[in-house]
């Protein structure tokens, strides 16, 4: 019986429940069992964890892409990719509604923060979706479950923390990303042109080649950014981390040099939040350090592999039991953290069924993606409700098709692994 685990468990709830933040409560519970029961003979291990935890080369891409996508919001990029989209697929039944959700593919490519598009799309391309006759709590529940694509689609940061996390190929987990990314698009698409059609929402406009041309000429800005990260990074020129450097670098000399749109209170306020931010994704690390070298120490994932080696259905009984797990963590706990501290614990479990590591994070991330965008603690839903001032209630009442989409995207890459292996295999990661 894994007796410390158990007592950190309870006392981090404990310490949850009276209101510490995440970190607080996995660091100091953490700390109070190792002085309890010394599985170590002294305590220079805290600190030498802390140490290993936040100096990881692979982590240094996690601050790179939050600024990414915390200058894109501020710069022409964004709005030069609605621009674009809104050419390609503008068009259609469900036009704008369209334009949301393909956007948001494209610029996960570029930043990897689901909350970066919320701001960005909720900000520009909520209100024209209302100006075109869409309900506001529609186009905020499209642009709500669109931006879980953002943490699917590499460069990913989550893709990277759960790479980190178990030292596995950051390349191999964001190239498994991408065709379960494009499938979700697919899947999102689907429910918003029936319901648009249903509704008869929004405006058709004709299709013009002329007009997708004079986009690409005018927003090719938009359209190189992915291209350039993503081609770096797969041909093996630059490691994730060089290529999130890649993308801080693109953004600056396009928006800050060249067009001159990025001015120096953006340049402040984009450094200040990611700094903000990534403290605090670097404090859960370390802290989350501990708790997993206990968990490890105790073996309880091995534990844990010998009491579901009986679940039925073999792997595939396991990966689907698991998926329930991961939405249900997903709900109550940011991706982050949980991405930190379950993807260790769990990872082995299915390392020893014979799983692939890398659809099995690849799995992981997509369920935590989806409780992104999901009460009781969805941080895209708080994000989305507080820029559009639309109430949750409403959100997640019109969302509730996506989510079943997005579901049964995440089901569909459950049972073929292929989805999320073939890529790797095509790029040789």
């Amino acid at each position: 019986m894994p007796v410390m685990s158990i007592t950190l468990v309870i006392l981090a709830i404990v310490l949850l429940v009276v209101g510490a933040p995440i970190a607080i409560a996995l660091g100091l519970s953490s700390v109070v069992v190792i002085m309890i029961f010394q599985p170590v003979p002294n305590m220079q291990l805290i600190p030498q964890l802390f140490s290993e935890a936040s100096t990881s080369f692979v982590l240094l891409a996690v601050p790179l892409f939050i600024l990414a996508g915390s200058l894109m919001e501020r710069g022409t990029v964004g709005r030069n990719l609605i621009e674009f989209t809104n050419a390609i697929v503008g068009w259609a039944t469900g036009g704008l509604g369209a334009v949301n959700i393909v956007g948001s593919m494209i610029f996960g490519g570029i930043s990897g923060s689901s909350l970066a598009d919320t701001a960005t799309f909720g900000s520009i391309l909520v209100p024209r979706m209302v100006e075109d006759g869409y309900p506001k709590d529609y186009a905020g529940a499209v642009t709500l479950t669109s931006s879980s694509l953002s943490v699917v689609i590499p460069p990913s940061i989550l893709l990277v923390l759960g790479a980190a996390a178990t030292q596995q190929s950051v390349a191999r987990a964001l190239a498994g990303g991408l065709l379960p990314g494009i499938l979700i698009t697919v899947a999102l698409l689907i429910p918003n042109y029936y319901i648009s059609k249903k509704n008869n929402y929004g405006h058709k406009t004709k299709f013009s080649i002329k007009n997708v041309m004079e986009k690409v000429s005018s927003c090719w800005t938009a359209l190189v950014a992915p291209l350039i990260i993503l081609g770096t990074i797969f041909s093996g020129i630059v490691t994730p981390t060089e290529g999130a450097a890649v993308a801080v670098l693109y953004i600056l000399i396009i928006d800050g040099l060249i067009f001159k749109k990025l001015k120096r209170v953006d340049l402040v306020e984009a450094f200040k939040s990611t700094a903000v931010l990534t403290s605090a994704i670097l404090f859960i690390a370390t802290s989350s350090a501990i708790t997993n070298f206990i968990i490890a120490y105790e073996g309880v994932p091995k534990y844990l592999a010998e009491q579901l080696a009986n679940v039925p259905g073999g792997q595939i009984g396991f990966l689907l039991l698991m998926d329930l797990v991961l939405i249900m963590i997903g709900m109550t706990i940011d991706a982050s953290p949980a991405t930190l501290i379950f993807t260790p614990l769990f990872l082995p479990i299915a390392m020893s069924m014979g799983i692939d590591p890398t659809h099995f994070i690849v799995i992981t991330v997509m369920g935590f993606a989806l409780g992104l965008t999901t009460p009781p603690y969805g941080v895209c839903l708080f994000s989305i409700a507080s820029v559009c001032k639309i109430s949750m209630d409403k959100l997640v009442r019109k969302a509730m098709p996506f989510y079943v989409a997005m579901f049964i995207t995440l089901i569909l890459v459950t049972l073929i692994p292929q989805l999320s292996l073939f890529l790797p295999k095509v790029f040789g990661l």
